[in-house]
């Protein structure tokens, strides 16, 4: 998306919104996330003298998978930006970030980098069909909101294996032998009268 700016130019203070939908197959989605519909851009450029400040938000519609069911879902993605675009390169002693500098060419300022990376940035990293989604079985893959699986609890932690077998040798052991099971006499002395 480029923006012209020549209504801005030599009017420090001054700025323009922009509000429009613009279709999202320029961004190329990780392979699980797909865009639905177009983007919605509401942005506000404001000349700072040095150059523009490009400042608003960004909201997609997409669909992704359940990172716990991996049942398909949708939900909205929602990205602020601010950048500023500036007239020409600052006095750096590094030329390599002059690559990194976004620049106005020719009074027009090209969003599409800022928006891309914008939007990527604001795909969550594990979505949730519910918050209490209960996922997929470990052990057979049966889902777990919509039928109940008869595998045994999940395997033990490796790290815990020996404190397992610690207590199941404790649990299979023969009971002490104790007064209350009748394996001593308890000899009673009674007084002669």
């Amino acid at each position: 998306m480029r923006l012209n700016i020549g209504s801005l130019v030599g009017r420090k203070g001054s700025s323009f919104s922009v509000k429009e939908e613009i279709p999202s197959n320029f961004i190329q989605f990780p392979r699980e996330v797909e865009g639905i519909g177009p983007v919605q851009v509401q942005l506000t450029i404001t000349n700072t003298g040095e150059g523009y400040l490009v400042t608003g938000d960004l909201q997609l519609e997409v669909s992704l998978k359940c990172s716990r069911c991996l049942k398909p879902l949708q939900t909205t993605l929602t990205a602020f930006v601010e950048e500023e675009y500036l007239n020409r390169l600052p006095q750096v002693e590094d030329e390599d970030l002059w690559d990194e500098i976004p620049l106005v060419e020719a009074n027009e300022i090209d969003l599409t980098e800022l928006m891309v990376e914008s939007i990527l940035m604001s795909v969550p990293m594990k979505a949730v069909c519910q918050e209490d989604c209960p996922g997929l079985c470990p052990t057979c893959g049966a889902d777990l909101s919509a039928e109940a699986c008869d595998c045994l609890s999940p395997e033990i932690d490796i790290r815990l294996a020996p404190l397992s077998k610690l207590l199941h040798s404790l649990e299979t052991k023969s009971p002490e032998r104790r007064k209350d099971n009748g394996s001593t006499k308890e000899k009673t002395f009674k007084s002669k009268d």
